[in-house]
């Protein structure tokens, strides 16, 4: 039998507060009603679960252990209060959109966007990850529907629809002297690089890809953003390797040049991909906007 939240508080209180009778002034009982409740609880595990000294409270191990899963299931707790106040009000659904960084900086807030307007009933949580998480969020079941590029990642178990195709581009400074209307990585490699942070995929297919043309990126700069990128090429630190539309939307305001990328790999297909089962109907609908037309459950791929 899981322990009340009530304890669980109480207890996460002591751990953070160092003392037990301020936990309990902060959860507005009596101390001894306060001790009582911890009792409870290390009855309840068969463990002591805090150590009591002159200076207040500290937590054992199994202390430390219980206070990092009380504050998930308190987390947790707050969210279902949150999305039951939400169904109260009107609300129909909720769907956890899981999405890349590119998607989510070119497409998704305009699709967002209209959505809410067309489907106000619908509550969408956006998180930005990357694309091997977001395929593994769908299997576990902590996404609704992702917008990835899956590439070599096992799809069992999830239905994938071509979304949108990232044609990509390379960023450079405009004082740095290229000739032609397109450009191969392979010319870029003896300039210093501006990247995004390490394990995303767009780095990971740079990294490749040099490695095919015998030589290492020069990366000078990591950044956690496109816009970041830009600006740091702008200040001429080097060049980088971004969506298309993505550094449009940042090319006019800086003092950037675009020029597309020749090699084979700098067309990809993104997918919105979903569980490969019966979806709620948020869910579908949510899909259905994305992909602009309705969708029978056999289709995808």
């Amino acid at each position: 039998m899981l322990p009340d939240l009530t304890s669980l508080a109480l207890f996460l209180r002591t751990v953070e507060s160092g003392s037990l009778s301020k936990a309990a002034e902060l959860s507005h009982i009596a101390l001894s009603a306060a001790s009582r409740r911890i009792a409870l609880l290390e009855d309840e595990f068969s463990v002591k679960l805090l150590t009591r000294t002159s200076r207040g409270a500290a937590p054992t191990p199994a202390g430390e252990a219980l206070a990092f899963h009380a504050r998930q299931m308190l987390r947790e707790a707050d969210r279902l209060k949150t999305d039951m106040s939400d169904y109260a009000k009107g609300l129909r659904g909720v769907v956890r959109l899981f999405a890349n960084t590119s998607a989510l900086t070119q497409y998704i807030p305009k699709a967002l966007a209209s959505l809410s307007a067309q489907s106000p009933d619908i509550k969408i949580e956006v998180q930005e990850r990357l694309s091997s998480e977001i395929i593994r969020g769908l299997k576990d079941r902590i996404a609704d529907m992702g917008v990835a590029f899956p590439g070599n990642h096992t799809l069992e178990g999830v239905r994938c629809y071509p979304y949108k195709v990232d044609q990509l581009v390379a960023v450079l400074p405009r004082n740095l002297r290229i000739t032609g209307k397109t450009i191969r990585l392979a010319d870029l490699l003896d300039q210093d690089m501006v990247v995004l942070e390490s394990n995303t995929a767009m780095l990971k297919l740079l990294e490749e890809s040099a490695a095919v043309e015998g030589k290492p990126l020069r990366i000078r700069v990591q950044v956690k953003s496109f816009e970041a990128i830009c600006m740091m090429i702008d200040a001429g630190l080097g060049v980088g390797i971004l969506p298309k539309v993505a550094a449009e939307g940042f090319s006019h305001e800086l003092r950037l040049r675009l020029v597309p990328l020749s090699d084979p790999w700098a067309v990809r297909q993104m997918f919105v991909c979903v569980r490969d089962e019966e979806l709620p109907a948020s869910v579908q609908r949510l899909l259905e906007h994305f992909l602009g037309e309705p969708l029978d459950e056999n289709s995808g791929g």
